[in-house]
Formats: structure tokens, sequence, C-alpha cells
């Protein structure tokens, strides 16, 4: 008993250390404020911008779809491949679809110039955005608690 007795006043002095508390406090607020900022500040895709301006929008329709998998259930390793249909100026053009999730019955397509060369709005931060938006809240905990003298 004496050993978790010790322990435990081993473990108040370490890690409950009012620089630690801080910086650990301070690493939350910041990530609950990333996350908070990055859903009222969504990434703005220009190209579906432009396209959107000039009036070329249109609905898809698939008309097929099949699963690459090797298992009869939907699996995350599995890739779903579609067709879509759609017409521009009573031209009649295809899409081809390849994605992880189950492809919707309908889909809205944009393009600039060419009709054939649509393309479907997608909002994803690039790469090293995201690793920042990780690592900032992390290292300004870590110097906080650095500063305020928690070795």
């Amino acid at each position: 008993m004496s050993e978790v007795i010790a322990l435990m006043e081993e473990f108040g002095t370490s890690v409950l250390q009012p620089g630690a508390v801080v910086g650990i406090a301070v690493t939350v607020i910041l990530f609950i404020l990333e996350v908070r900022w990055s859903h009222a500040h969504p990434p703005h895709n220009r190209r579906v911008e432009k396209a959107v301006a000039l009036g070329h929008v249109v609905t898809a329709k698939r008309i097929k779809y099949w699963d690459d998998g090797v298992t009869p259930d939907e699996k995350t390793t599995s890739h779903y491949h579609a067709t879509y249909a759609y017409e521009v100026s009573g031209k009649p053009y295809q899409y081809k679809y390849l994605e992880r999730a189950v492809p919707p019955v309908q889909i809205q397509l944009y393009y600039l110039d060419d009709p054939g060369r649509a393309f479907r709005s997608k909002e994803k931060r690039s790469g090293s955005a995201q690793v920042f938006f990780l690592l900032f809240p992390i290292l300004v905990g870590a110097a906080t608690t650095y500063l305020l003298g928690v070795k």
C-alpha cells in the first residue's frame, strides 16, 4: 500500500505541476478553436466558383456501378467504380467515378470550357495544411509548458 501512496505522490509532483496543466489546457483550447475555425471557414474551390459563375453546372445520373473488392460485403479496402451520364446542349457525355464511397444516384458536375472534361466539387485541404493544423496546438502547448519551467 505504501508503494501506491508513493506512486501517487510522485505523480502529483511531477505530472500535475501548474505549468504542465496550463500547457495541456492551451493545447486542448487551441484544438477546439481550430476545429471551430475550420468548420466556419471551409476551403474554397476556385474552379467550382468559376464554373458556377459561367453557368456550367450539370446534374449527372448514375447508369451503372460496381465494386472492386474481392469480398461480397462493403469493406474500406473496396473501390467503387461508376459511370454517370449527362447532357450539355443535347450532346451526351459520360463521367467516370472511382472512390471508396458508394456512388450516389446523382451528382453535380462542373466544367470550365469543355463539357467532356467535367469534374466534381471536392473540398479538401492540402496535406501541408492538415499537418500544420495538427502540429500547431501541440507545439504551442509544449512551448507553454517549457516556458513555465516544466522539465
